[in-house]
């Protein structure tokens, strides 16, 4: 916890600078840093020690907490004396060292009894994040000469009774905890490979590092991402083994990182992480990839980490920086010249593991990118889910760090502006209120409940009754509200596409507890840089229904009927850049209600917005929700933009959807089937479908396709029909896939006609 608000301080540090900023690292430069950082630290030392001293906290969850600046000061230190020779810093490495395990007699005598793990004492190191800094300081330094046999004995003490004390506690599984066991028992192995445990310990180490050795990794959390990425490559070094890098888990996960990359030059947050956080450690991996691959994306993804977070005024006193930027030398390669990605939408990879898509028109400042993720639990790791299950109290996650955020958009940012953003981490351990910030109802998503909830009726709509007043309605966040534990559920890609003025991707989360599944389409107008968001619920059980479509902000600057301008004008203390706004549109009425909330958020103030749909359902009853998102300049009259949207006319209402929208002439068209399976008409031979079983109207548009894009000006159509077998325009046939004989049919019946989808057709049509 305390490195998550160490984590949190340092972001009023960071800034976004311009992309004219991005030039390789310069070795010489980190050198300066690393020296500053660490005759800063030095002077601050002895205050430090005295604020420790006079803070102890004998009930402090994760029991003793020794300084934790020293290791990494020492470890930074040897390194300087290694490269130097200058002794002011071997000695200050060597007193940090040997000083040390004296931290335990500030801590009451008995203490020890407070827990079992002690039993034999209180360990020197007992924090995994930072005991092997203290093991490299001390390698540097024993192969330097430098040390005294009493103190080395010394320092091999409290390595060892370290070691000894983490075989006490188990967490294993590809994980960010337990790399850091793995490193730290490791690293005592080669800190002191005569030990009389150092055979157990070795056992134990490479037990919990074979795990994540060129695995798949559990947690869906970007935080906890590059602490596990940053430990796996410092036990790759204490081995000296880069076989790691020859294997293509870990090419796929800096690949995932450097695509991840955003506006702002991060890696965003989703799960339990924080905006902005571990900037430094995807960094350095960053650049040990681009120097093992030689590939440039990495190295600009590493540049753009570096110059978003370093300010050019910002202090030179972070020690840990300071040994960040030791590892990027040691691993790095400043002769690589960073070159950025191709700017455009993505899955990010794949969706099996990743299960990340990106809409972006480039990796500058000012694009626009919006971030969904439909990760979910996944298949993958289940022994190390389920020990960590049965282990430690993680309700209010999917197994690790994990949120319930499945189908929701954790970041959209456009115009140098963040326009929508994850809910956090959490508030205190292990969750804070009503879960916060993991549950559904925190994200960027829709939240499904059972049952009704009560609306109220306004004036004059009660029957029976002598009073026409109006009864309050029940609280949208009060009914949804629960402890926060997460509910598993099963999620899937079912189409993306880039297109020429569009992009698009289908997602779908099924909860067979509640009984529903949940398809987000999200659709991009690329020349407008407007999204239309489409979310389809199908229901597999019958029964009585609450579903909202949330979205949160922090500030709304105007509203109206079904629509919100607002506007993320601050991250607690840091202040966001405002001038771009975020115009939110709910284009469709109906029996819908639709309205707004405060929330406690993303440890702030916030709004949360919804439409809502509450009401009996059958099975394979659908309710839908449409989402207009207008990035604009802020301050500019959004009232032009209602004008310029229309919803579009359908045969099918209750199975198909479209928006059109107006702009200077041209029309675009954003259509899409709700239920992919209504073409569905026979199962006896194939195909199952015909033409007509699917056959829809969108305005002029006919198909039996599951979308439709088009741009339309005046008689000039540009169109794109996925999965489809034919598409017309006001009776002009745009495509028609020709008929084939399909035999084998399971009623044995002969071969007989039938028409193949095409995957997607896109072209350009002009009537005569």
């Amino acid at each position: 916890m305390k490195y998550l608000h160490f984590c949190i301080i340092f972001l009023i540090l960071l800034t976004s600078p311009t992309l004219s900023q991005l030039q390789p690292l310069s070795h010489a430069e980190l050198m300066t840093y690393i020296k500053e950082a660490a005759d800063s630290a030095w002077i601050k030392h002895p205050a430090e020690v005295k604020r420790w001293r006079e803070s102890i906290d004998t009930n402090y969850v994760f029991g003793y907490n020794p300084p934790g600046t020293d290791p990494i000061l020492a470890g930074v230190c040897a390194e300087l004396y290694r490269d130097t020779k200058d002794r002011k810093y071997s000695d200050r490495a060597k007193q940090l060292l040997i000083e040390y395990g004296e931290y335990k007699k500030a801590y009451p005598v008995n203490y020890f009894r407070k827990r079992l793990e002690y039993a034999k004492g209180l360990p020197a190191l007992p924090n995994i994040f930072l005991a092997p800094s203290y093991m490299r300081a001390y390698r540097l330094l024993k192969d330097e000469n430098v040390l005294s046999s009493s103190e080395k004995a010394i320092v091999e003490r409290n390595i060892a009774e370290s070691a000894d004390f983490l075989l006490n506690f188990q967490e294993w599984g590809p994980m960010n905890r337990a790399m850091l066991r793995a490193e730290t028992l490791m690293g005592a192995v080669k800190t002191v490979p005569n030990h009389p445990n150092a055979r157990m310990w070795e056992m134990m180490a490479r037990a919990i590092a074979n795990d994540s050795w060129a695995k798949w990794e559990i947690e869906d959390a970007s935080l906890y991402n590059g602490v596990w990425l940053y430990s796996l490559f410092s036990y790759a070094d204490i081995l000296q083994d880069e076989s790691l890098f020859r294997t293509p888990i870990i090419h796929y996960y800096l690949n995932y990182y450097t695509h991840l990359i955003c506006p702002d030059g991060s890696v965003p947050e989703f799960g339990d992480s924080g905006w902005k956080v571990n900037w430094d450690r995807f960094m350095v991996c960053l650049e040990k990839g681009a120097a093992v691959y030689k590939d440039p994306t990495m190295k600009y993804a590493a540049m753009r980490l570096y110059h978003s977070a370093m300010k050019p005024n910002m202090p030179r006193n972070n020690i840990w920086l300071a040994q960040i930027f030791y590892d990027c030398i040691h691993w790095g390669d400043e002769t690589i010249k960073p070159e950025a990605p191709e700017g455009k939408s993505e899955e990010v990879l794949e969706d099996i593991v990743g299960k990340k898509v990106v809409f972006r028109n480039g990796y500058g400042e000012n694009d626009t990118y919006l971030l969904l993720n439909y990760r979910d639990e996944g298949d993958g790791g289940l022994l190390f889910r389920d020990y960590l299950r049965n282990t430690i109290p993680v309700e209010e996650e999917k197994m690790h760090h994990g949120h319930s955020d499945e189908n929701s958009i954790p970041l959209l940012m456009s115009g140098g502006s963040v326009l929508l953003r994850d809910g956090g981490y959490r508030d205190f351990m292990p969750s804070g209120p009503y879960g916060a910030y993991r549950q559904d109802y925190f994200h960027n998503r829709v939240a499904v409940r059972k049952n009704k909830l009560f609306k109220g009726q306004k004036e004059g709509e009660e029957r029976y009754a002598n009073s026409r007043k109006a009864v309050p309605g029940q609280g949208v966040l009060e009914f949804f509200h629960n402890s926060g534990a997460y509910r598993k559920v099963r999620t899937e890609k079912i189409d993306f596409l880039w297109l020429k003025h569009f992009d698009m991707s289908r997602t779908r989360v099924t909860d067979d507890k509640i009984g529903y599944q949940h398809d987000r389409i999200v659709n991009w107008v690329k020349d407008l840089n407007i999204f239309v968001v489409f979310d389809v619920l199908k229901f597999t059980v019958e029964d009585y229904y609450t579903a909202a479509n949330l979205w949160h902000t922090r500030k709304i600057l105007s509203r109206g009927e079904r629509w919100y301008d607002t506007v993320y004008d601050s991250l607690g203390s840091v202040a966001l850049p405002t001038n771009t706004s975020l115009l939110v549109y709910f284009p469709e009425k109906g029996q819908r209600m639709e309205g707004m909330e405060s929330e406690k958020r993303n440890y702030q103030n916030e709004w949360v917005m919804y439409q809502l749909d509450s009401r009996h359902c059958n099975v394979g009853d659908l309710i839908t929700f449409t989402t207009i998102f207008i990035p604009h300049e802020s301050g500019a009259d959004i009232q032009k933009f209602f004008s310029s949207v229309k919803m579009v006319d359908v045969s099918y209402p209750t199975k198909t959807v479209g928006v059109k929208i107006e702009s200077g002439g041209t029309v675009y068209y954003v259509c899409a089937k709700l239920d992919l399976q209504m073409d569905i008409v026979r199962d006896y031979r194939r195909p199952k479908y015909t033409y007509e079983s699917g056959k829809v109207r969108f305005d002029d548009f006919e198909t039996d396709g599951s979308n439709v894009f088009a741009v339309v000006t005046g008689k000039r159509i540009e169109y794109c029909i996925t999965n489809t077998v034919k598409g017309t325009y006001k009776g002009h046939v745009l495509y028609e896939q020709q008929p084939a004989n399909f035999g084998l049919a399971f009623d044995g019946s002969p071969e007989a006609p039938g028409a193949g989808k095409v995957r997607y057709w896109e072209d350009v049509y002009t009537m005569k």
